[in-house]
């Protein structure tokens, strides 16, 4: 250990990282435990970085992707979005052809990035009679692309209940709960398994040699995508003080908590955000508070009138969160040149209106009290400004 520190040797460090939803991202949730048993299963440091978001569907792990490079940053990432997934497109606000899109792109964007970097698709029930008594298609979606790309799988709900009983499982949710598993027994309990799971796998044996420079053969690189259209191109832009974006110049803030640092950009009435695009419109990361109100997406011959109103938000303090507009996503098709795009708060109380996944009316009904905070644009294609 002496001569390790004279020669300034480091003992070698795991970099874990996790990207998913709200379980993903709670406090004290199953990734605290999950970085401690690993780190303890292979005798090595492990670093644990958060990539995750409550309350959004699997396109915000692929937009993570982008904007931070996570697979070269890591050299084990868990993605966990199922039960995101799951009740967004039960209540037809994703689809299970959008889910598959997003998951491929994020696999594809990693392998392009690290071949090195393990992918573990988590795969998490929930606590509802339907969940357990019917097939669950978008499980097995999941199972499919992992199967497909070659990656470790891990389903709680099926681990458990073949190891314990059905009755043990739902013992590991609060009863006013059926999304989260109780903290710290179920979590616990979660954490555990899955490092038992990654032990049954190889995966920890593979994080050992990855740490050893022991050359590992990566075979994902080959295998042509499901589907061709998937989301492997996604980019991100959030840089809109280096050009001319806004009709008015638009009030900076950063938002910051333990996981997040956010930069945005707040519009009022009369002000807008418009640019050019080719391709197509994916979501906006906003910052939301008890302000947010109606918008109009318009891109293209297309429009949305939707409310940017987080559900979440009087739930949650400081009462600010951010959060996605994924509904470009499913409603807009993409431009084969270069097309406007305009954002902007509408000036009237609608009368027709689309709520996206988690948003909810506006709670202040005059519309000069409304304002929209900005974070970045997810889109396929070219971004330019209008001048």
């Amino acid at each position: 250990m002496f001569f390790k520190k004279v020669l300034g040797i480091k003992k070698p460090k795991v970099n874990i990282s996790i990207v998913g939803g709200s379980n993903s991202v709670m406090r004290n949730g199953y990734a605290k435990y999950l970085n401690t048993y690993i780190g303890n299963k292979i005798s090595l440091e492990t670093s644990l970085k958060y990539y995750s978001l409550g309350g959004v569907p699997n396109i915000f792990g692929t937009i993570q992707e982008y904007r931070y490079d996570i697979g070269a940053n890591s050299d084990i990432i868990f993605f966990e979005y199922c039960v995101n997934d799951r009740h967004a497109i039960e209540i037809d606000q994703y689809s299970l052809e959008l889910v598959g899109k997003a998951l491929e792109g994020f696999v594809r964007k990693i392998n392009k990035s690290n071949l090195n970097c393990l992918i573990v698709i988590l795969i998490f029930g929930i606590n509802l009679d339907n969940f357990y008594n019917s097939p669950c298609h978008l499980s097995e979606l999941y199972q499919k692309i992992g199967n497909h790309y070659g990656l470790p799988i891990i389903d709680i709900t099926k681990l458990l209940s073949n190891t314990h009983n059905l009755e043990y499982v739902k013992s590991l949710y609060n009863e006013k709960d059926h999304a989260h598993y109780t903290r710290p027994q179920g979590v616990q309990i979660v954490a555990q398994t899955i490092v038992k799971e990654l032990k049954r796998l190889k995966v920890t044996d593979n994080l050992q040699r990855i740490k050893k420079s022991i050359n590992i053969q990566c075979k994902q690189l080959k295998i042509s995508p499901i589907y061709h259209d998937n989301f492997e191109e996604l980019a991100f832009f959030e840089c809109f003080d280096n050009g001319n974006y806004f009709s008015k110049p638009p009030k900076i803030s950063v938002y910051q908590n333990t996981v997040f640092r956010e930069k945005n950009f707040t519009i009022y009435q009369g002000d807008s955000l418009k640019f050019f695009l080719k391709g197509k419109l994916i979501a906006i990361f906003i910052k939301s508070d008890l302000s947010d109100g109606f918008i109009t997406i318009e891109f293209d011959k297309q429009r949305i009138i939707t409310s940017s109103y987080s559900s979440w938000v009087n739930n949650i303090k400081p009462q600010n969160v951010i959060n996605l507009i994924a509904l470009p996503l499913r409603r807009f098709a993409a431009s084969q040149d270069f097309a406007v795009v305009s954002i902007c708060l509408c000036p009237e109380y609608p009368n027709d209106f689309e709520l996206d996944f988690n948003k909810a009316v506006p709670t202040k009904k005059d519309p000069k009290k409304w304002k929209l905070s900005i974070i970045g644009i997810a889109y396929i294609g070219e971004i330019k400004p209008l001048n």
